[in-house]
């Protein structure tokens, strides 16, 4: 009988791998010693190698990194290895000595080491030996030992553990002891999973919604359920919503969801129990993914189906397929794994193949491939990593029988240093057994620089090669090699070392080739980190054969200094850290002032909202006695509106207008010269401000809805009303611009609150002052009735009606009347002061109207009416106590007793019905007949609440607790 076989592929090629196994497990158990450039004291033999490519983010590539991605494959460890399997995030593997290791991500615990320790290097999962099989769910283990016990770990939000529970595992648990036998392959998605046992039985459980357990139903399994006969089934793969699975005669079966048919059974129509995929007999294996199959025929030849978006079925399309499609004429597939994007395959020669979308190793760019494309320079592979939520993790992990030899290269001398860049080399003197896939410079703080560090990146070639250092920081110690990177890792170059230079000083001001500079001048520098002094030159020869000034200060600015008029100076700064010097900085020029032109402060250039009082300054000149200020409306200044000299470098408007463009410019007196007119700056004065209309100030018990009005003022143009809760305008409930109107409509104010509204002028940048702030104030709510509700009816003729509390109301005013309009108004009270209100002696079986209004003592005015509620009251007239009939208790509890008091006026029969009636006048019980009823009578069936009791002409009532 087949079975299901130790790496998951097809029966045609058990001997191969049965070989292959028994030599490596002959191989030297010695470790391989890693040097500079090589791999040595080991011979150039088949060796189990364990190698991995892609995501790296949590280290489940296991090569000691986290965040350090590969875009190459490399050789994850120098131990051998018997077998890998991918998860997400995570990884697994067992050694050619039987033990079980893991290494990536542990959030769920599954190393089943009782922690949720993640590790960027294999760490050993328990401390047994003997493990035969291993398969990584989405975030979950399974393994098998050479007894056939199966046993798990990790994630079980979905009863994928199949223990009977969903509750997460930090410790190997061994499932389905008592249930099934012993087991020989199993393999979990990220919600369900399945075993075969040694006697071809298939066992499935955990999430079942999409009918991927294949029981017939879509209800979840939280243990193993048998699928099928006993003896049948040979190896089994679960996807993300289906499943599909071989037999022992080579017939291929599927069940499960089948959207992106993937099913292969030619419909898109969902199978809830296994169902035969065509008529072949000569299937060996099959992988799936979320939606992608691949599968495997005894001639060798690649089939797939289903879910083609990034072109994960090879057939050269994006096509989804719903029946099994031959991928290309080979004849020599080995191994094929279907992943989330795209799919990978080896042949028989040990070539590793790849397709769909996926990091290209050989341009390093994001591709897709429609059609199986070969990776250079990788051979004699084994083994993929197998099943088990995979295609969910972007790593991806094979077996080599092979040893890879590194290759040489040596670092040359460092050049060229600067504050952030220099020079350095090597020289490739060995490719070892690889190609080079990237040559460059390493460059790190730390004594041992490597490629998880900063890199340059040089050609592929062999040779010397020169690089340029970047990024470098200034004045740091760093740490140089050169490297290269093959298939069979990293190489190294011996350490040089290096110390950066200071930051090169960065000159502000004077600013180069600055012209009429002032001859007081402030010169000033960027400070640069970790100097102790700056040099500082200053010189009318630009390559400074004599120097002005030349000394060394510990600020960064200079300006004790006057300088001659209309001449050209030179300048420039060097940091410096005994013994540590700076390059010197870029050397700056400027030319003095003939005339010491004036400078301009405020206002501002193209000044907008300017006050028609507004300050004027400028900076003050050292040489000059009197100023000349001129304010104008032209630009060409033909008729300034101000024209004044003063003695000092500011002056106070006080005769703008509103809503008027200016220009003004100011030139200073030198004796009998003067300097130019400094430059032209134009500003704007504010628009003047608008007088509101209405609602007036303080304005009291206003409607919600209010037109506010203003007058439009002298220019007509756009304005702005705010509507506050505050004088201070910080909780601004309206804030619109009206265009063209002086009234603006506001609804939906609140009642009973205070407002402040104000206005201002608006044109385009040009702000008017706003107006004075006027209050106003909403009037008070409408009252709610509480009780007696709407339509209520058998009410007693005493009735506390109540209402809802009004905020700032004083006193509320209660009508009721016998008809909707309020004309036959049987009662009326003001003034209440309260929200309730007693009204005795209604009369019985009327229908009464109802309402509430609130007032104010202040000027506030009346509310409006509230609704009109109904009410009806009792059939019932009668008095709280009856001199004729008395009741005890009252309030009762479950018993009465009812004695009849014979007077003038009422004798009853003996054959007199005493009767008790609800509020609604309903009969609800009979308490006998007779004159003298002193027993006691059970009421503990009647409700809480009052009730009547009825002799003859004569009622009283009771209250039924």
């Amino acid at each position: 009988m087949r079975k299901a076989l130790f790496f998951g592929i097809s029966f045609s090629l058990t001997l191969y791998l049965l070989t292959a196994s028994s030599m490596f497990a002959k191989e030297s158990e010695s470790d391989l010693k890693s040097g500079s450039s090589a791999i040595a004291n080991e011979p150039l033999a088949n060796y189990s190698t364990l190698w991995g490519w892609g995501s790296n983010r949590y280290g489940e590539l296991g090569d000691g990194t986290n965040f350090f991605h590969r875009w190459r494959p490399i050789q994850i460890s120098t131990d051998k290895w018997n077998m890998v399997a991918c998860g997400y995030k995570f990884s697994l593997g067992i050694k050619s000595d039987s033990t079980l290791w893991g290494w990536g991500w542990s959030h769920y615990g599954q190393f089943g080491n009782g922690n949720f320790d993640s590790s960027s290097v294999p760490v050993r999962i328990g401390t047994e030996r003997g493990w035969k099989f291993v398969s990584a769910g989405y975030s979950s283990t399974f393994a098998i030992k050479s007894d056939g016990s199966m046993w798990a770990c990790g994630y079980n939000d979905h009863a994928n553990l199949g223990d009977s529970t969903i509750q997460q595992r930090i410790w190997l648990k061994q499932i389905g002891k008592d249930i099934i036998g012993p087991v020989n392959y199993v393999n979990s998605a990220y919600n369900v999973s399945a075993a075969i046992t040694n006697d071809g039985s298939l066992w499935t459980w955990g999430f079942n919604y999409f009918g991927s357990i294949g029981d017939g139903t879509i209800i979840n399994k939280y243990y193993p359920i048998k699928i099928g006969n006993t003896g049948e089934w040979l190896t089994v793969s679960c996807g993300y919503i289906h499943t599909v699975a071989i037999k022992t005669d080579g017939t291929l079966w599927a069940w499960g969801q089948n959207s992106s048919g993937n099913l292969g059974d030619g419909t898109y129509v969902s199978k809830l129990i296994p169902t035969q995929i065509g008529n072949d007999s000569d299937w060996v294996d099959i992988s799936s993914e979320c939606g992608a199959n691949l599968a495997l025929k005894k001639d060798g030849t690649l089939w797939a189906w289903g879910s083609n978006y990034n072109g994960e079925l090879g057939d050269g399309t994006k096509i989804k397929k719903n029946i099994p499609t031959q991928i290309g004429k080979d004849n020599d597939w080995l191994i094929a794994r279907s992943r989330l994007n795209y799919s990978e395959a080896v042949k028989k020669d040990g070539s590793l193949w790849y397709w769909g979308k996926i990091w290209d190793p050989d341009s390093l760019k994001d591709r897709t491939f429609l059609i199986p494309t070969k990776m250079s320079n990788i051979t004699k592979v084994i083994q993929l990593s197998r099943g088990g939520g995979a295609g969910y993790g972007s790593q991806s992990m094979f077996i080599r029988n092979y040893l890879a030899v590194p290759g040489n290269v040596e670092t040359l001398p460092i050049t060229n240093i600067k504050c952030n860049t220099a020079q350095s080399g090597g020289n490739v003197t060995s490719a070892g057994s690889e190609i080079i896939y990237q040559r460059g410079i390493c460059f790190d703080i730390r004594s041992d620089p490597t490629v998880s560090k900063d890199t340059t990146m040089n050609g592929k070639n062999m040779g010397q090669f020169q690089s340029t250092l970047t990024k470098l920081r200034p004045f740091t110690k760093y740490y140089v090699r050169a490297y290269i990177t093959t298939a069979a890792g990293e190489s190294y170059g011996l350490v040089e070392r290096m110390f950066t230079k200071l930051i090169t000083p960065i000159l502000l001001t004077p600013q180069n080739n600055e012209i009429d500079a002032p001859i007081k001048k402030y010169f000033v520098w960027k400070k640069v980190q970790d100097a102790e002094v700056y040099r500082f030159q200053l010189s009318k020869y630009p390559d400074f054969i004599t120097n002005d000034i030349d000394f060394e200060l510990t600020d960064t600015c200079y300006n004790d200094v006057i300088l001659g008029l209309n001449v050209n100076y030179f300048w420039r700064v060097q940091a410096i850290h005994e013994p540590y010097l700076s390059d010197w900085s870029v050397v700056f020029s400027f030319n003095t002032i003939k005339f010491y032109n004036q400078v301009l402060y405020s206002p501002v250039d193209n000044s907008f909202n300017l006050p028609i009082n507004c300050q004027f300054n400028w900076g003050p000149n050292i040489v000059a006695s009197l100023y000349l200020l001129q304010i104008s409306k032209n630009q060409n200044f033909s008729n300034p509106d101000i024209d004044t000299i003063i003695s000092e470098a500011e002056y106070q408007s006080t005769k703008l207008a509103f809503f008027q463009t200016y220009y003004w410019r100011v030139k200073c007196f030198f004796g009998s010269d003067s300097s130019n007119w400094s430059p032209v700056w134009r500003f704007t004065t504010q628009m003047d401000s608008v007088e509101l209309i209405s609602p007036v100030d303080l304005s009291k018990n206003l409607e919600l809805s209010q037109t506010f009005i203003w007058d439009k003022g002298i220019y007509e143009k756009n304005y702005r009303l705010q509507i506050s809760k505050g004088f201070d305008f910080n909780d601004i409930r309206v804030d619109t611009v009206i265009i063209g109107n002086s009234t603006a409509d506001v609804k939906y104010l609140k009642h009973f609150t205070n407002y402040v509204w104000r206005v201002r002028n608006e044109y385009g940048d040009t702000l008017g002052y706003w107006s004075k702030f006027w209050n106003l104030r909403t009037k008070i709510t409408n009252v709610q009735l509480t009780y007696p509700e709407n339509t209520q009816t058998g009410l007693e003729q005493n009735i506390n009606f109540m209402w809802t509390f009004v905020i700032g109301v004083d006193y509320y005013q209660l009508q009721i009347s016998k008809n909707k309009q309020f004309t036959n108004i049987v009662y009326s009270k003001d003034s209440i002061t309260t929200t309730e209100y007693y009204v005795p002696d209604l009369e019985p079986n009327i229908l009464y109207y109802w309402r509430v209004r609130a007032w104010s003592k202040e000027t506030y005015g009346t509310a409006y009416w509230s609704e009109v509620w109904t009410f009806k009251t009792s059939s019932l007239g009668v008095n709280d106590e009856s001199e004729f009939i008395q009741i005890i208790p009252n309030p009762a509890g479950d018993f009465i007793t009812v004695t009849l008091k014979p007077s003038e006026g009422f004798e009853p029969s003996e054959g007199s019905a005493i009767l008790i009636y609800n509020t609604l006048g309903e009969l609800v019980m009979f308490v006998g007949t007779g004159r003298d009823l002193s027993a006691r009578t059970n009421i503990a069936n009647l409700q809480k609440g009052m009730y009547f009791v009825k002799v003859g002409g004569e009622t009283a009532k009771f209250v039924k607790l």
